[in-house]
């Protein structure tokens, strides 16, 4: 789907740089989301002359290479044919080979976590359509490579991929790829069906994006001369590439989604997300593409693109807007909206056909893959996430002290700087309430939240031009396991409309044994409510319970314990305490000096500074934020030794 010559054209590669200049922060996240060792496309078989774009058969074998390194998250299946391989046929000008090609899916997400695959949102991302657009299968594969390396070392990739399934299609029109990379010199567009063999033999073959079953036929945006490039076929869905991928959606997107009226809007339940990736251009696409009017579902549509482009700086080719460039019929996108229910966009990547290999890596790659990683965070329900809020950036701040500390979690979030990125291009700015609220949670991502989990509303601390800033100081929470954790924030807008997710790892890791003190000199530490806190303080996180909290196992046990051995003293040992279990460690428990407090106190003071048992995080003050989680109890030498049978034999 490659765009006319036009003056909006030469301003969008303006409006790119301009993205770029204005707005460092998109760069920034580029520069971060691509911190990952990406193999290069050298590896594999190349196209003669441009390296940096891996073959059909270098695609191919490295599609099955991620599959296998990957196991648990990759699979690969043959959806379809291509012409070739269905019947079997040749074409005596150009040697193709005799038994075509089998079309296969990549489908990458996680079996872990809480959903089954019907409960997950679904992605279809399908390239080479166009096979002299040599850009785009090689983005896609960059993609499947991110994802796949980001997987339990990005949070977002993580939580993106065991609540979404990225189904990613390489090559829609593989026989067409070989001729391109073969013969360049063709530019070979369609696919090889030769029809009623009535062209010259460079321009025989049906546009597979003009094949659809929606405004097929529709002579303003398709050819019914099969001698050109737009020429739709010879009925809906005549070619097996364009079944391959029709029959490989409709499997994937519900059923129940559908409906009859291509002009009745969708509700905000619908899920799923569909991109057709083609070059050049620097366009996103979307419905509608066979008039120039806004579809029904416009105000999901253009939010959704306009914050794409907040990342790449394209510019907008739909109905109703004024950088469409020519309408289109039977096209990919049309089709999965009206016969799906599909939140269907595509990209036109770079400036050229055969992509200058500078350029693709330079600006094509890192301005990109942000943007369709932005698209499949909201596939669980995009026709709702974007309406919400975006975090724009999500930080965990912690300082080490003695006995003690903190985590600091710090949001900026905004409902506007990536809506209204293209103002500059002349497009209106669209007015929007501002943040209302943002939503931390512990450990659990906002979907599956549920009574019991942690989660609280951030304080508002600052409004700065477009930009929200949220703060949380969390100095005390019971019940933490040392390990890894995950910090989820969402942001609402005034409209109440929640935006996509954003989330950070931080290690949680065990501390040496501090100096003990004569007298405790923290006040108890409350417990922590599992609801968000309506006014979360900066110095205490939850508010009084009203009744008195249940104790962990561990501290029930260790009050279990000073009750008996009555001859006890202060002494300060580490536990380290889990939401499921408790560890008991007698062989690294410390050796300290009784105390001064007299026998007659020992008891109480013990029991009562058990049952109140004052957890602080302890922060290093390194760049991955790391915690230490303490329970401060007493016990004497001689209880010591009593402990570690009773603990070992529990």
């Amino acid at each position: 789907m490659a765009p006319l010559p036009s003056r909006r054209r030469q301003r969008g590669r303006r409006g790119r740089s301009a993205a770029r200049d204005g707005h460092s922060w998109i760069v920034a996240i580029a520069i971060a989301l691509l911190h990952g060792a990406v193999p290069s496309a050298s590896q594999y078989e190349t196209i003669d002359g441009h390296d940096c774009f891996r073959s059909l058969q270098g695609v191919t074998d490295a599609m099955f290479d991620l599959a296998a390194s990957y196991p648990t998250l990759a699979s690969v299946a043959v959806i379809g044919e291509s012409y070739l391989k269905s019947v079997d046929d040749n074409n005596d000008d150009y040697p193709l080979p005799q038994n075509g090609y089998d079309i296969y899916a990549m489908n990458i997400t996680s079996s872990k976590g809480r959903r089954s695959s019907a409960e997950k949102g679904k992605a279809m991302i399908i390239s080479g359509v166009h096979p002299r657009e040599f850009a785009p299968p090689e983005l896609v594969m960059r993609f499947a490579e991110r994802l796949l390396e980001g997987y339990n070392s990005d949070s977002d990739i993580t939580w993106m991929l065991e609540h979404t399934e990225v189904h990613l299609i390489f090559h829609v029109n593989p026989d067409g790829r070989y001729v391109t990379e073969t013969y360049q010199e063709t530019s070979w567009r369609k696919n090889l069906n030769p029809n009623r063999n009535d062209c010259d033999a460079d321009e025989i073959g049906t546009d597979l994006n003009r094949n659809y079953d929606f405004q097929f036929g529709n002579l303003d945006g398709a050819s019914d001369d099969e001698c050109d490039e737009t020429y739709h076929g010879r009925s809906p869905e005549s070619e097996p590439e364009t079944r391959a991928v029709v029959e490989y959606a409709k499997n994937l997107f519900p059923e129940g989604h559908r409906k009859d009226d291509p002009e009745e809007a969708y509700g905000e339940s619908i899920t799923g997300v569909f991109i057709d990736v083609h070059s050049p251009g620097g366009f996103i696409f979307y419905p509608w593409g066979f008039k120039d009017r806004t579809s029904p579902d416009n105000d999901t549509f253009e939010p959704l693109a306009r914050k794409m482009s907040s990342f790449n700086g394209y510019l907008l080719w739909a109905g109703g807007q004024p950088d469409l460039q020519y309408v289109t019929a039977g096209d990919s996108t049309d089709y999965m909206y009206t016969a799906l229910g599909v939140c269907a966009l595509g990209l036109e990547l770079g400036e050229d056909f055969y992509e200058d290999c500078a350029l693709f890596e330079d600006e094509v790659v890192p301005l990109n893959l942000p943007a369709m990683l932005y698209s499949v965070s909201v596939a669980t329900r995009p026709y709702y996430l974007v309406k919400g809020a975006d975090i724009l950036s999500l930080s965990v701040d912690a300082s080490q002290t003695e006995i003690g500390g903190g985590i600091g979690v710090t949001v900026v979030a905004s409902n506007s700087l990536r809506l209204n990125s293209l103002t500059d291009e002349g497009y209106p700015e669209i007015p929007v309430q501002g943040v209302a609220k943002v939503q931390l949670y512990f450990d659990v991502h906002p979907d599956d939240y549920a009574e019991g989990d942690l989660a609280w509303e951030m304080e508002s601390v600052e409004i700065d031009d477009e930009r929200h800033t949220f703060e949380l100081d969390i100095q005390s929470m019971v019940g933490t396991a040392s390990g890894r954790h995950v910090f989820y924030a969402q942001a609402t807008n005034g409209d109440g409309y929640p935006g996509p997710v954003s989330s950070t790892f931080f290690d949680v890791v065990r501390a040496e044994t501090p100096t003990p003190t004569k007298q405790p000199t923290v006040s108890p530490t409350r417990w922590p409510t599992n609801q968000p806190s309506q006014s979360p303080s900066k110095a205490l996180v939850t508010a009084e319970p009203t009744d008195a909290p249940t104790l962990d196992v561990t501290i029930r046990r260790a009050l279990v314990l000073a009750i008996c051995f009555t001859d006890c003293i202060s002494n300060e040992v580490p536990f380290a305490i889990s939401k499921q279990r408790s560890f008991y460690e007698p062989d690294q428990w410390a050796h300290h000096e009784p105390n001064e407090f007299a026998d007659d106190r020992r008891t109480n003071f013990f029991a009562d500074r058990i049952s109140n048992a004052a957890a602080f995080y302890s922060v290093s003050n390194t760049k991955s934020s790391t915690a230490s989680l303490w329970v401060h109890s007493a016990t004497s030498q001689h209880a010591r030794r009593r402990c570690r049978s009773c603990a070992i034999a529990r």
